[in-house]
């Protein structure tokens, strides 16, 4: 009888233990899903998705503006990486990993590719007047490297290229963004449509609208 409830109590305990325990999905199999995520086409095409409907609101906004008596200075506010351009395929060489020196020493090879959506819309905004700005978390001294970059990739004429100083090195994303387009908004500026791919680049106010673009790869705070 000893030896049954011993066996009995083994039995239970494993049983405990095993339901206990849920080992998460293998890292590699988010990894992959990632990869067909781009190849089968959908990442672009939920991009676009984004850009038409933000095309659209700012197409609305510039009819209205120009029926005004006192027409506005209107603004757009763009994000760069996953948002102008693509870290993509560093992403791919780093296998989604490597510390932010590896990420900054890709990028600082200016040879990321356009995402082409938004040379779309920042197109349409330079056709109408619109004035852009590129906003980026990039430190300062990737400002070279990111100028040869955008022009390569095929914006022109932007209004301004803001990154991160030593200043505002320790600021959140949120904060830096934030103070940037209220400096923006006390130019002048209306900042109609606000496009990053986080939501700390939306977030703060200072924009009529914000519209995020997907990016399922790395979260900002």
């Amino acid at each position: 009888m000893n030896l049954l409830r011993r066996l009995v109590v083994l039995v239970a305990f494993c049983f405990v233990t095993t339901a206990v325990i849920a080992e998460p999905t293998n890292l590699q199999v988010y990894k992959n899903q990632l990869k067909q995520y781009v190849s089968s086409g959908q990442y672009t095409k939920e991009q676009q998705q984004v850009i038409n409907q933000a095309q659209s609101y700012l197409a609305k906004y510039i009819a209205y503006n120009a029926n005004l008596k006192n027409p506005q200075k209107l603004a757009l506010v763009f994000d760069i990486d996953e948002t102008s351009l693509s870290n993509y395929p560093d992403m791919l060489l780093l296998n989604f990993g490597g510390s932010l020196d590896d990420i900054n020493k890709r990028e600082n090879r200016g040879k990321d590719p356009v995402i082409a959506p938004t040379l779309q819309l920042y197109n349409y905004a330079k056709q109408n007047g619109v004035a852009v700005f590129f906003v980026t978390g990039r430190p300062g001294w990737m400002m070279p490297s990111t100028v040869r970059n955008l022009r390569n990739a095929g914006y022109k004429n932007w209004d301004g290229l803001i990154l991160r100083s030593k200043a505002n090195k320790k600021q959140s994303a949120e904060a830096y963004k934030t103070v940037v387009r209220q400096k923006l908004e006390d130019q002048g500026y209306v900042i109609v449509v606000n496009l990053g791919d986080q939501e700390s680049d939306l977030i703060g106010g200072y924009a009529e609208k914000g519209f995020k673009l997907p990016n399922p790869f790395y979260y900002i705070p």
